[in-house]
């Protein structure tokens, strides 16, 4: 039997696990799904451009592509909550691979605008419907997905 669950607690879960995964709350010692320290911002700030731009094998993408795809999931969830959906070439959206010392820096702070963007979206809610709440939790394991497969590429990349 289906409960209601106030949307003041739904907020406050997925607001928890957002600022885990996106790592811009500081060190956290009572985590979900991630070791403290472990989130995008914590992660990224010991990758400098060159690292971010090197692909671990032939044909797969760099961290520098993997922090473009996860900005821009970011930015077409904002555009589902504003009510639209936007088309998006995928594939492209791991472009480009490679990155300077600047654009490294643009990259990364891209990713945390549209992060605190999106994060004051959820704020304050006094309901969500179904269909956005799905595609807010997707996005959620999306983003830790992503940033399971930027952390195992740090790994490889320092030997």
């Amino acid at each position: 039997m289906p409960h209601d669950i106030p949307a003041a607690a739904v907020n406050a879960a997925v607001l928890e696990l957002w600022g885990e995964i996106i790592g811009e709350q500081g060190s956290a010692s009572d985590t979900h799904v991630l070791d403290p320290d472990a989130g995008w911002a914590p992660s990224l700030a010991s990758v400098d451009a060159a690292t971010a731009s090197r692909p671990i094998a032939l044909g797969a993408t760099s961290i520098a592509g993997q922090t473009a795809h996860a900005t821009r999931a970011l930015e077409y969830l904002e555009a589902l909550l504003d009510g639209h959906e936007p088309q998006v070439d995928w594939p492209a959206s791991f472009l480009p691979a490679e990155v300077d010392d600047d654009a490294w820096a643009c990259r990364r702070e891209r990713l945390f605008t549209v992060a605190e963007r999106v994060a004051a979206r959820l704020c304050g809610h006094p309901e969500w419907p179904h269909e956005q709440l799905l595609r807010i939790l997707s996005h959620l394991v999306h983003l830790a997905y992503h940033l399971g497969a930027v952390r195992q590429m740090m790994r490889v990349a320092r030997g």
